[in-house]
């Protein structure tokens, strides 16, 4: 955990049990629990568009998010965090995951295409973990049944913010799961500003 908290109160149960498993841990089981649950959205046709919103956001919070606050001891409320698949123009004064390469290059799909990164060209760069997805299908758009037994959940849609000023740049990247370590970044919630 990044502790970012202006005010740092530690007021949640500890399950000691959890100091075991690392925020990338947390995070993959995750995106395990999804590749398990997502072929049986098919049939029930909840596999995209507002069905899809309504299973994976508060899924989660309750496990990604809720595994935090029981492992730092610091209550995590769902409306003082980075839901699930959105985009925020600021990422301060919000809890957050942040997502840190493990290798210094690697791959990364920017609009269809792979490209060489290198994790010096973002010194002053911060990823900001998003959703994880194949980077071809969008589960919040349009996608018909036959283009949903093709969806995976091997990439990381990430969001690069400027670690100076805070705000992000234009376009969401994805990389490959294996290639990034997760973090979570607690945050004092600030509601004056407009995420």
């Amino acid at each position: 955990m990044i502790d970012k908290r202006t005010i740092k109160v530690n007021d949640h149960e500890i399950d000691d049990a959890l100091h075991e498993i690392t925020d990338t841990e947390t995070l993959l089981n995750f995106q395990k629990a999804i590749v398990s649950l997502y072929p049986h959205l098919i049939p029930i046709h909840a596999f995209a568009y507002d069905a899809w919103d309504d299973i994976v956001m508060p899924l989660f919070y309750e496990i990604v998010y809720k595994t935090f606050s029981f492992k730092y001891g610091i209550d995590v409320k769902s409306s003082e965090t980075h839901t699930y698949m959105f985009t925020l123009r600021y990422y301060k004064g919000i809890n957050h995951i942040e997502c840190i390469p493990k290798h210094s290059s690697f791959k990364a799909l920017i609009n269809a295409e792979w490209i060489d990164m290198d994790k010096s060209s973002l010194e002053e760069k911060v990823l900001i973990f998003k959703s994880f997805g194949d980077g071809v299908h969008s589960l919040t758009g349009g996608l018909d049944v036959k283009e949903a037994y093709k969806v995976n959940f091997d990439l990381v849609e990430v969001d690069i913010f400027s670690a100076i000023t805070g705000y992000r740049s234009k376009t969401s990247v994805f990389i490959n799961k294996e290639e990034l370590d997760f973090v979570f970044v607690a945050e004092t919630f600030d509601k004056n500003i407009q995420h």
